[in-house]
């Protein structure tokens, strides 16, 4: 196992630098430059996370590996491909989440609370990486057995445009229609959204089903993942 992270993490760590690097960098020159509101530019940092982390993580674990044709190579060896296979999430969940809470500790060191409360904008980062995690778990199912990371990159990013526009599409329904409270329960966005009529009944169904679905996603995913494709991406 320490020698599987220890390669996962060899690999992937200059990923959880830059999305790091990049994050905090936005959020930190922009609380100091204070160009617009603490609270909007919280929530830029926050939809660039989004964009980027679940992205970045999910096509460089599996596809990527399958392009360079070291993932035969890896389930070759004596060590049981379900244990791989729990590395590499491990290493994704690292990389969705490193970077948000290095640059939610940034940001709070920055603003202190100046104009919005840091347990506000600390719930907000949280209420984003549930968001990501939710979204990356999603990428990383549906890009489990395509062969390069270039056709994983399109799959994730019609994903998230996908995810977007049913979110915006839920929005300009009435806010009082109980239907419209329902629709919440299958988007990863519900995390974010503020100021909608959603019982707190269904904001913690909310909580449940997206877990849920991670979890089913997931064990897909492993049951998906020994299996071998060729160039066109067949079994």
């Amino acid at each position: 196992m320490r020698s599987l992270l220890w390669k996962e993490w060899h690999e992937q760590r200059w990923k959880l630098a830059f999305g790091s690097l990049i994050l905090a960098a936005f959020a930190v020159i922009g609380l100091r430059a204070r160009v617009i509101a603490d609270e909007q530019l919280v929530q830029w940092v926050c939809f660039l996370a989004i964009a980027l982390l679940p992205v970045l993580a999910s096509t460089g674990l599996i596809p990527a590996e399958r392009d360079d044709g070291t993932l035969e190579t890896l389930l070759a060896l004596p060590v049981n491909a379900g244990r791989i296979f729990l590395v590499k999430t491990l290493v994704g969940v690292l990389l969705v989440a490193g970077p948000l809470l290095v640059t939610a500790a940034a940001s709070l060191a920055v603003a202190q609370g100046r104009e919005m409360a840091a347990g506000d904008m600390a719930g907000f980062y949280l209420r984003t990486l549930a968001t990501a995690l939710v979204l990356f778990f999603w990428m990383f199912a549906l890009t489990v057995r395509l062969p390069n990371e270039t056709r994983a990159s399109l799959i994730t990013l019609a994903l998230l445009i996908m995810a977007l526009l049913v979110t915006l599409g839920i929005l300009q329904l009435p806010g009082n229609d109980r239907t419209h409270a329902l629709l919440w329960l299958v988007s990863p966005f519900v995390f974010l959204v503020q100021r909608v009529n959603i019982p707190a009944s269904l904001q913690a169904g909310a909580v449940l089903v997206q877990a849920v679905m991670a979890l089913l996603l997931w064990l897909w995913a492993a049951r998906q993942f020994p299996k071998t494709t060729d160039a066109e991406g067949n079994l």
